[in-house]
């Protein structure tokens, strides 16, 4: 993500670890309440930041935060639908304590993506990964990408034991494929429309009579 501010404590304004948009954050001391109101003991070099674009609060201790814990997931690319977006932040806030769920996630997040490019909520990933191809709205290298986000959630069974292949390493390069898949089917494709619709009109007159339209 270009121009990324990480969170910082005491920071006046960075990239807010719930909701990734840049924002301002107020802060205040952490303090263990005793005794009267407004009294209570300071818990370490505790501070509590609050973002003002969610309203949501990250947690600090000396200059480490500690909620909600950091990633080493990729942060989603700019041009996630929301839906999607929203999968694969909660996915990057688990996959360290618990790679399974965090690839179960994005497998989610991927359903959603398809559905959204087909506009079909009610197709499967591998159908709609087929329309997708049949249609001509993605090449190899695209649908590659999306058969191999499909078919690695399968479990596989050997010698009467379910294997998972969700370990950390697997989940981290699904993270890399979601937001690959998202460049080329929506990013690239929303570049390539801006630049044509920059095209003057006698200029397109020419093309429309040249391509027959």
């Amino acid at each position: 993500m270009d121009d990324y501010v990480p969170p910082q404590v005491d920071g006046e304004a960075f990239h807010c670890p719930h909701c990734d948009t840049f924002a301002h954050q107020t802060w205040k001391t952490l303090r263990l309440p005793y005794g009267g109101r407004g009294t209570g003991n300071e818990i370490l070099s505790g501070r509590i930041g609050n973002c003002s674009k969610c309203d949501d609060y990250h947690l600090w201790v000396d200059s480490d935060m500690i909620y909600p814990q950091a990633s080493s997931a990729p942060k989603p690319t700019d041009d996630m639908p929301d839906e999607v977006h929203e999968d694969f932040n909660e996915a990057r806030q688990i996959v360290d304590d618990s790679p399974k769920a965090a690839a179960a996630l994005l497998r989610l997040a991927m359903e959603k993506l398809v559905q959204d490019l087909t506009e079909n909520e009610n197709q499967s990933l591998y159908a709609g990964i087929g329309e997708l191809v049949d249609e001509g709205r993605i090449d190899e290298r695209i649908q590659k990408a999306l058969d191999s986000v499909r078919v690695t959630g399968n479990d596989y069974v050997h010698a009467g034991e379910i294997y998972s292949p969700d370990d950390r390493e697997t989940a981290l390069r699904l993270f890399e494929l979601v937001n690959v898949i998202v460049e080329l089917t929506i990013t690239r494709e929303k570049m390539i429309e801006e630049a044509y619709g920059e095209i003057p009109e006698n200029k397109m007159d020419g093309i429309e009579q040249r391509d027959g339209s």
